[in-house]
């Protein structure tokens, strides 16, 4: 598949029917629903890159060919199993046949040996072909099972890049759904806090314009070690938009957020960025708000968005806090 391939909903369709078939479930809207979305890795296509599609349809491709080597392997397996079964069942039975002429003096003990013999073979030949088989399908199946490991860990990679931000390596705003319902739902469980603190940089768009848009591309990765300087390995940096970051603060009240915050214009102050032997200061707004007992992530960040708000109406480097 190439970038710029798009997704056709009818191949995406196909496998969540399979998915359906498989699990022995009744192909209902909601159940078909739930696997369609899930194929389709919850959003769109539309609201995805080419990159991230690329990525999710490898890993899915390749998982549908893991599950269909086992699928295939498991019936070839119960296949030569109930053959192998049908003729121990025969044997038995000419066995007993046997048995049953000897003690009748119908037969010989020469003929007697001789028929024991040749099913004895039959039985020795069947038990060999049984063994074989169940061996190499040991064998198949470590190979899916790894082939299963390196899609995991494939997954695993690929989510990580994923949920990058290309040019400053912070988290993006896709990785923040899942890391902030995550510590939301630490917090409330454990009666914790959990505190957002939204930064924008003041006249960004002034060092672009001054100093072009790949010098602004440098003073967002010098304002990214800067931050992640400042936080603990338990706190997360996210890349919020353009010109502003989202620090969430695990264990953190508004104090210590705010305390944080203090500390990051200390830093940045101090340590401007140069380019060319000029110093470009960087500057920033803060919103900061705390985690409520019935709050969920996205109303802390829209308090905190809203509190940032404020501080860029007050003036440059301003920092508020939510009520």
């Amino acid at each position: 598949m190439t970038l710029s391939t798009p997704v056709n909903p009818v191949e995406i369709a196909r496998i969540a029917l399979k998915r359906l078939s498989e699990r022995a479930l009744p192909p209902t809207p909601e159940n078909y629903t739930q696997f369609y979305n899930a194929i389709l890795t919850i959003k769109a296509p539309e609201s995805k890159t080419s990159t991230e599609m690329q990525v999710a349809w490898q890993v899915l491709y390749k998982l549908d060919d893991a599950v269909d080597g086992a699928s295939l392997l498991t019936e070839c397996l119960l296949e030569n199993l109930a053959d192998s079964n049908q003729v121990f069942e025969q044997k038995l039975g000419d066995l007993k046949q046997v048995r049953q002429a000897h003690v009748a003096q119908q037969v010989s003990i020469e003929e007697t040996q001789a028929s024991l013999e040749d099913m004895l073979n039959v039985v020795i030949s069947t038990t060999h072909n049984v063994h074989s088989t169940v061996r190499t399908s040991h064998s198949d199946l470590q190979t899916i099972r790894d082939s299963i490991r390196h899609i995991e860990e494939d997954l695993a990679f690929n989510r990580k890049v994923l949920e990058q931000d290309a040019l400053t390596g912070a988290l993006n705003r896709q990785g923040l759904d899942h890391l902030l319902l995550r510590e939301v739902k630490r917090a409330q469980r454990i009666d914790g806090r959990l505190t957002a603190a939204i930064i924008d940089l003041d006249d960004f768009k002034l060092i672009n314009d001054r100093f072009t848009h790949l010098v602004g591309d440098q003073v967002l990765i010098h304002m990214t070690n800067l931050t992640k300087a400042v936080l603990r390995e338990s706190d997360v940096l996210v890349r919020y938009g353009g010109e502003e970051f989202l620090l969430l603060l695990v264990d953190t009240d508004v104090r210590g957020a705010s305390y944080v915050i203090d500390r990051l214009k200390l830093v940045a102050g101090r340590t401007p960025y140069i380019h060319h032997n000029q110093r470009i200061e960087v500057r920033f707004s803060a919103g900061i708000a705390q985690l409520k007992d019935d709050e969920n992530g996205r109303a802390l960040l829209l308090r905190a968005d809203e509190a940032l708000y404020r501080a860029k109406q007050s003036g440059r480097g301003k920092t508020e806090i939510a009520d």
